[in-house]
């Protein structure tokens, strides 16, 4: 790890100090020959790194000297940003803008003096001070080599970090198939729908760490027997952390999701009560996850009714006397190891990502096979992740062997999985292994984002800027190949196949935790009464808060560069300890998250004001005053997520700024449009723009300029004369080439088409989304109006009248297609043999006037989705072989995910 981090560092302050010489040239002129200096000096420490990686593991002398490379190269980072830093606030004339920019410094004459104060014989000799300082240093780490044996193997130590992920797109292999736990399961669906038994039974499956209780309880879950015969089901990772009153309120919002948006939110007390309600006439199983404590069941139980109509609870653990307490009366289900041939099959379908008849087993591997089957001793998360390194090896006889022959394994069995676990990180290319130990800011059983996690990487400097592609796109490709090597598990897939949303196994995040605090790449508080006023003393380089018990107010660290604050629920906001930090204090921050928080009550409106390197600004479901935004410097800033925050209005104006924004590195900005409105952007000026969620329509004629647009989603808030509202659409989409994601959001009111029966219609959109009414006169139009390569297509308000399909089902390439909320009026769909030939789900909802799906013999060929959501009058459902069925209620269907 240490030299992972240490090159990451010294990789990102190279081509800071590039940047300080070629962009910020006025301010350090001065200095340029020092920074030159050291600009030599890294690269010579550089083209030591790989060697020094080799010897760590053997060699602490050389852990230490990679920690000292490390220490200094964030030591040069802050020096550098720290003065420009403090000369611009310090010396910021009054009358001009907060942010400078570079053609700011010829705006009026007090910018002019700017120039002058920055070239300050103080300031420069301090900073040339420090800079010889650090110079010396470097040439005495250099010349430790010698001592240490470290080696120069590679002018640069630069990687080629061209992945050899192969396929670009995920395949359709499902990566999540299981071996050796049929019987299992097929044992405990019988149990649970055994009638005889009417009272509530609680079945608990047992087992060591990585043993694959999780993944037996989820082949039960999302069995098609189950789903017809309970009413509702709601599955809850327990973790060893946990509320009694959130574990009955996520309970509560899996059966109402619509609770969660509730403001003022669910009281504990009301809670109690819309349980007994909803439960109290359901069939229903539960499945809670990893359970620690033996009275967990004792303290839910009492708050749950039973019905007596044969409801179940499964519950997950390593711990025997959890599951006996449970249910005294039933047995706990015993999960062993694999045998042989199962560890076998497993093995080899991880190592070659496909299913191998045993017969056809490579004979030359299947000797080393063996041997690393025993190794693992029938452990499946150790197969798993075993198989995840045999990929990126060659399937030769010698490349196996040599990799046997180099593993280091103890008698141990909880040891032997870590050593495999620790050997899959290792065996990482050291570009990758900061992005996976960054897994280990996330709290336990935390639902990823997969755009959220790689555009932090991005912020941080993770992603080289050099490549095919954008650097988001390689962030993108960095993710698949940690999912690739079984380190990370996608548990949701986005249209266009890629990871949407994902999660990291329980052992590996204590892998990836143990790793960054053996170096300090990151420093978690994670406990519940622990004393985060050490942020003060310890200076991290990059904090995750996942708890909030700060003990006095004003707590910050000048030297942190990422600050990620995490909460499970804004209900509890009155007990967090977020709102003591002293926000401004952290003057260094590349990177700020925080969700789940009310920032209304900070102490201050300008809590964010000074943290100019802010690169990445994340407040998902937050309360948010918009003025905080006129408080911050705005130069640096690539990504804005508000999505899902609520934005309230205050007595100042959240847009008085003098003239429209310009944010020059701005490449994502997301929210609704309240969120969007507090930026008021000068959209000429944002070529690198590349995702816009959501813009009002009013600003559709200047975003022509926005080239590289991948995503737009565009709000209507009221009535527009449609065909001069369709022309300027048309010439935006003719403009930004790189669209491949379109919402279209009109509300109530007409989509903005006029009478033209074309339709948004870009030869490169694959997701498309329409809500609002379709002009009587055009629906439908002919196939060949909709974009070629459309893959997924929303719905919403469309109030067609005739049946849609008949035309849809001629997109070929259509994958997800969602019929929602009033957007068809009529009775009947019937799709037609061959229709959707790669439909994979079909989701209707809120449709009230349909009482009849056909789905004729041939038609949706690889359908594996079928969602039903509030339509009444439809009482039966097509015969649809391997497809999977859930019919839900209104309040299930989660009609923000087209957004």
């Amino acid at each position: 790890m240490a030299a992972a981090a240490a090159e990451e560092a010294v990789k990102f302050v190279l081509g800071k100090l590039t940047d300080a010489l070629l962009e910020k040239a006025q301010e350090l002129y001065e200095v340029s020959g020092q920074i030159e200096l050291m600009q030599t000096e890294l690269r010579l420490i550089q083209a030591l790194l790989r060697d020094a990686d080799s010897k760590s593991n053997r060699d602490e002398r050389v852990r230490e000297w990679l920690n000292l490379v490390r220490e200094i190269a964030n030591r040069i980072e802050d020096v550098i940003d720290t003065f420009q830093l403090v000369e611009i606030q310090e010396n910021r004339p009054k009358s001009c803008c907060w942010f400078p920019k570079p053609s700011c410094l010829n705006c009026c004459s007090n910018c002019n003096k700017l120039k002058t104060v920055l070239r300050n014989p103080k300031k420069m000799n301090k900073l040339s001070g420090e800079l010889n300082t650090i110079t010396q240093q470097l040439k005495l780490i250099y010349q430790r080599k010698t001592d240490l044996g470290i080696m120069e193997l590679g002018a640069g130590g630069e990687e080629n970090v061209e992945l050899p992920f192969r396929p670009t797109k995920p395949s359709d292999i499902d990566e999540s198939e299981v071996v050796g736990l049929e019987a299992a399961t097929c044992e405990i669906i019988k149990q649970l729908l055994d009638k005889n038994e009417s009272r509530r039974t609680v079945l608990s499956i047992v087992g060591t760490g990585g043993i694959g209780k999780t993944t037996l309880a989820q082949n039960v879950y999302k069995s098609a027997e189950l789903v017809e015969q309970f009413d509702c089901r709601t599955w809850l990772s327990i973790s060893q952390k946990f509320n009694i009153n959130d574990l009955l309120r996520e309970i509560l919002y899996s059966i109402e999701p619509e609770m969660r948006k509730q403001n003022p939110p669910v009281t504990d007390e009301d809670v109690l009560v819309k349980l007994k309600s909803s439960l109290g006439r359901m069939r229903y199983l539960i499945i809670l996850d990893d359970v620690w404590t033996e009275d967990l069941w004792d303290r839910l139980k009492t708050n749950l009714p039973d019905p007596n109509n044969a409801s179940r609870v499964i519950i997950t653990s390593r711990i025997v006397n959890v599951a006996k307490r449970a249910d005294r009366n039933i047995e706990p289900y015993m999960l062993g190891y694999l045998n042989d041939d199962n560890s076998l099959a497993l093995l080899f379908r991880k190592a070659f990502q496909k299913h191998i008849e045993p017969e056809k087993y490579p004979r030359d591997l299947l000797g080393v096979a063996k041997k690393f089957m025993k190794k693992c001793d029938g452990l499946p998360l150790a197969l798993v992740v075993l198989g995840g390194i045999l990929t990126t090896e060659e399937p030769t006889y010698s490349a196996w062997s040599k990799l046997e022959e180099n593993m280091d394994w103890s008698d141990d069995d909880g040891k032997k999985c870590s050593q495999v676990l620790a050997m899959s990180y290792e065996q990482l290319p050291s570009y990758l292994k900061p992005c996976f130990l960054y897994f280990a800011s996330f709290p336990e059983d935390y639902k990823i984002s997969a755009k959220h996690v790689a555009r932090m990487w991005v912020a941080e400097g993770f992603i080289p800027k050099d490549g095919s592609g954008t650097i988001e796109d390689r962030a993108e490709r960095f993710l698949q190949e940690l999912v690739q090597r079984c380190l990370i598990q996608v548990t949701e897939k986005s249209w266009n196949g890629y990871c949407k949303y994902c999660s990291i196994h329980d052992l590996l995040r204590d892998l990836a935790i143990h790793k960054a605090k053996e170096d300090n790449f990151f420093t978690i508080f994670s406990k519940e009464y622990e004393d985060v006023n050490q942020l003060a003393t310890r200076k991290p380089h990059r904090a995750a808060l996942q708890f909030c018990t700060l003990t006095k107010d004003g707590v910050y660290s000048e030297n942190t560069r990422s600050l990620l604050c995490f909460f499970s629920e804004i209900s509890s906001t009155n007990d967090s300890g977020f709102r003591l930090l002293n926000y401004s204090g952290f003057r260094l921050l590349r990177v700020l998250t925080m969700e789940h928080v009310d920032t209304r009550e900070f102490t201050g409106s300008d809590w964010l004001k000074g943290l100019m390197h802010l690169r990445y600004l994340g407040l998902r479901y937050c309360y948010i005053q918009p003025k905080i935004f006129k408080k911050i410097s705005l130069n640096n800033l690539e990504t804005v997520d508000l999505k899902y925050s609520h934005i309230f209005d205050d007595k100042e104006e959240a847009t008085d700024w003098s003239s429209d924004v310009v944010i020059p590195n701005l490449r994502h900005l997301c929210g609704y449009l309240k969120a969007v409105q507090c930026f008021p952007l000068k959209w000429d000026d944002h070529t690198n723009l590349q995702t816009l969620k959501y813009v009002d329509n009013s600003a559709l004629p200047k975003l022509g300029c926005c080239i590289n647009l991948r995503t737009l989603g565009i709000s209507y808030s009221r009535f527009v004369r449609h065909s001069e509202e369709w022309q300027t659409l048309k010439s935006v989409l003719t403009s930004t080439e790189q669209l491949v994601s379109l919402n279209i959001l009109a509300g109530g009111y007409f989509l903005p088409f006029g009478g033209t029966r074309d339709i948004p219609c870009h030869e490169k959109i694959e997701s498309l989304c329409l809500s609002g009414e379709w002009a009587k006169d055009m629906w439908l139009p002919s196939v060949e109006m909709f974009p070629i390569n459309l893959t997924k297509l929303v719905l919403l308000y469309s109030e067609l009248e005739e049946d849609p399909i008949p035309i849809l089902e001629n997109l070929q390439s259509l994958r997800i297609f969602r019929l929602l909320s009033y957007s068809y009026m009529g009775t009947k769909l019937i799709c037609s043999t061959g229709g959707f030939p790669n439909l994979k789900k079909l989701e209707l909802a809120s449709l009230p006037n349909l009482s009849h799906l056909d789905v004729k013999e041939g038609a949706m060929p690889i359908l594996s989705h079928l969602i039903i959501g509030d339509c009444d009058e439809l009482r039966t459902l097509p015969e649809l072989p391997n497809v999977q069925i859930e019919r839900l209620s209104i309040c299930n269907i989660k009609y923000t995910l087209f957004l």
